[in-house]
């Protein structure tokens, strides 16, 4: 025998009445009845079964049917409610309705045929409220799988700049450490000359050998250990930079307390690439207020609209990029502006839709735009695009700060 599709609760402190539902719905092999003269046993209930429909008399002894139903609620959130209830509690039954504690109301005495219907009717609304929370849950997930493949696509079209940025660093580093390694072995070589000029009470042959390593060493030697010193340091720092980068971009974090700098600082680390070859970049970073939000999310719409501006300046004398933060009263405000062609008429209207682009085919999925429009909506803030000047174009997000400051 199939499993019943529904379980319905009745509750009635008349057990003429738990009757006559048993009598209604037992032909029906979809739903399984569980009933109480009881509302404490119905409760019990509740929580033991995964109850979709309850229907319940207003006035019992140990509380009343609104009472009942909302403890029920508490129980079992997603079933609905029925109250079945005498004319004069009816302005009683209707106040719940409109507070979200009924799905409805029923006057007793009640017919059979009309109770069926009305069961039959509720049971529908709650198959297709549930189908709806599915396909949104569904939904939702596809979507969060589609923000995290487009996420890594886009790390992915970055990793050729970001070998490159390795290289730019690890080159230097490695020259100047066979550097350092030649001036310090030369150093060693002294200070055992040296040693073996005391052991033997510095004798013509051995000063004349000690002599000799420490002109090795000597020249520049100084100068020559800061600067490799420096050199290193320096490649330190632009790895430690671009592995933050990487680091702020690839995490899976919960959202918390952000500064939308650090946003624009790893993006455009990662873009470095871009950016400092041919592209002047002004950055007019002001301190803001903390945001609360995942701070990947955040880099990556900042890297989209970074990455979109340096495609679009690609063929203008002077290409410039400007990437400003600002913060009036409770609101925390980012623009990416760029001198280039600016953006078509005819696609303005709809650039925060997917698949949309001014990219030549091939070039993108036209989602960047749009993903950015979700995730900056889904923190509670907006993304707009407009014209700069003459030509050029202009992105600012803003998002509701913690705090200001």
């Amino acid at each position: 025998m199939p499993e019943p599709s529904y379980r319905l609760l009745v509750v009635d402190d008349e057990p003429l009445a738990l009757n006559l539902a048993k009598r209604v719905f037992e032909s029906e092999s979809d739903i399984a009845l569980h009933s109480a003269t009881s509302a404490v046993r119905a409760l019990e209930m509740a929580m033991i079964h995964d109850i979709d429909l309850v229907i319940t008399d207003q006035r019992m002894p140990e509380m009343t049917g609104l009472q009942f139903l909302a403890r029920v609620r508490e129980v079992r959130p997603r079933a609905l409610r029925v109250l079945l209830t005498a004319f004069p509690d009816t302005s009683v039954a209707l106040k719940a309705i409109n507070e979200g504690l009924l799905y409805r109301f029923i006057l007793k005495p009640w017919e059979p045929e009309g109770m069926r219907v009305t069961v039959r009717r509720a049971l529908e609304t709650k198959r297709l409220s549930d189908e709806h929370d599915r396909l949104v849950n569904q939904l939702k997930t596809s979507y969060e799988e589609l923000v995290q493949s487009e996420h890594m696509a886009a790390l992915g079209r970055l990793s050729s700049g970001i070998g490159h940025e390795l290289k730019t660093a690890v080159d230097p580093l490695m020259a100047r450490l066979g550097t350092l390694e030649v001036e310090v072995g030369r150093v060693l070589e002294a200070g055992q000359a040296a040693s073996r000029a005391v052991q033997k009470e510095f004798e013509g042959e051995e000063k004349a050998r000690l002599k000799e390593a420490v002109l090795r060493a000597s020249p520049d030697l100084a100068g020559g250990v800061e600067d490799s010193i420096a050199a290193i340091r320096a490649a330190g720092t632009q790895l430690e930079a671009l592995a933050r980068g990487i680091q702020s971009y690839t995490a899976a974090v919960e959202p918390e307390p952000f500064d939308i700098n650090q946003a624009v600082l790893s993006a455009v680390q990662l873009l470095s690439h871009r950016l400092r070859e041919s592209i002047r970049l002004e950055r007019k970073l002001e301190a803001v207020p903390l945001v609360r939000c995942r701070g990947p999310e955040i880099t990556q719409v900042v890297l989209s609209l970074l990455g979109n501006a340096a495609d679009a300046v690609q063929r203008v004398p002077e290409p410039t990029i400007e990437v400003r933060t600002s913060h009036q009263g409770s609101t925390v405000r980012l623009d990416v502006v760029d001198n280039g062609t600016g953006l078509d008429p005819g696609v303005v209207q709809r650039l925060f839709k997917p698949f949309t682009s001014e990219k030549p085919a091939g070039a993108g999925r036209g989602l960047g735009l749009s993903m950015c429009k979700s995730i900056v909506e889904s923190h509670g803030g907006t993304i707009e695009a407009g014209a700069e000047g003459t030509r050029g174009t202009r992105f600012t997000v803003t998002l509701p700060a913690i705090a200001a400051i």
